[in-house]
């Protein structure tokens, strides 16, 4: 079991296929007439299978009062990197790295058309293996929502909407219930961004909404990112000027980024802390079994030997009642 929410359940598991198999992810969702989560999971899945930002989907269907999905099986969450030591947040080197690839992400989701409604740490996370464990994929498609295009111009729909999303990650807007857009996922990815830098939000111990929003517009200028390098001003800037109808500029975004590490002399090639830790973790584990496997090799030459010399010696003993 590798997680539990309201609709369901994730585990891993072994897909098999013809002689090949592999491990997965399997989502399990209850079948609620109220509920199209899963649709809308499968539907992003396979828009999105040509970006490497995305799991890859293998298979879905019903099974005893459950709807299925059965996808890529990824690593951890940035939630569950940034816990797994002290001081719990991103150093400025994975903080830019990460940045740059989530705009990334959040660039293919939105030119395929779609906005995903509820970015968060929990829902990035990291490839399952030491090839993948520097590449960020976005997951949880339940609330995502295709934009509306109106002769290839994207309209915004005039009714108000309820809440979508996370209350602490959540944009301003989804507060306001307005119909979400392509800056209101770039808005939570910056309060993403700030507190794995920083290490919390303002309003990170605070669960009425109302409160929430009030005091994500008193921070919504400089004074959010007052503890971030001076570029964030201007991403705070681009971001809060945007309309629902305005396309973001995604290259304009990830430069600011750049030159932060320009900057500060961080290479964005190198690898995050993680890969390093994974890698190490994997030569111990690989280590551990080439030296099983050489303890196993000894045993069964030496049970060998034992065996032809107790043959010999039977040998031996049959002759000698012969003579």
């Amino acid at each position: 079991k590798l997680g539990s929410g309201s609709y369901g359940v994730i585990f891993s598991a072994i897909y098999s296929s013809g002689p090949n198999q592999k491990h997965v992810a399997i989502k399990l969702e209850k079948i609620l007439p109220q509920f199209t989560l899963q649709a809308n999971e499968v539907l992003v899945m396979k828009t999105m299978e040509n970006s490497r930002h995305f799991a890859k989907f293998y298979q879905c269907g019903t099974h005893e009062g459950y709807k299925f999905v059965v996808m890529e099986l990824l690593g951890p969450s940035l939630l569950q990197l940034a816990n797994r030591q002290f001081p719990f947040k991103f150093s400025l080197s994975q903080l830019l790295k990460f940045g740059i690839q989530g705009i990334e992400t959040l660039c293919d989701l939105h030119s395929a058309g779609f906005v995903h409604r509820d970015i968060k740490p929990d829902n990035f996370m990291i490839g399952n293996s030491l090839k993948t464990a520097g590449t960020i994929y976005l997951i949880d498609f339940g609330l995502c929502k295709r934009m509306i295009k109106q002769n290839g111009i994207i309209i915004k729909p005039s009714q108000y909407t309820s809440f979508r999303g996370t209350v602490r990650y959540a944009s301003p807007n989804a507060h306001r219930h307005l119909e979400l857009g392509r800056q209101d996922d770039l808005i939570s990815l910056l309060y993403v961004l700030v507190e794995l830098y920083v290490g919390k939000l303002p309003w990170n111990n605070i669960t009425d909404p109302d409160i929430v929003l009030s005091l994500k517009i008193e921070h919504q200028g400089s004074q959010l990112v007052e503890n971030m390098p001076l570029e964030f001003k201007q991403f705070v800037n681009h971001i809060f000027s945007l309309n629902y109808e305005d396309e973001p500029d995604y290259l304009y975004l990830i430069s600011l980024l750049e030159s932060i590490a320009d900057r500060e002399g961080i290479d964005l090639k190198s690898p995050f802390d993680w890969e390093i830790e994974f890698a190490k973790r994997k030569a111990v584990v690989v280590r551990k079994q080439k030296n099983y496997l050489e303890k196993r090799r000894l045993q069964q030459i030496y049970q060998r030997k034992e065996l032809t010399k107790i043959v010999t010696l039977e040998k031996r003993e049959q002759i000698n009642e012969l003579i």
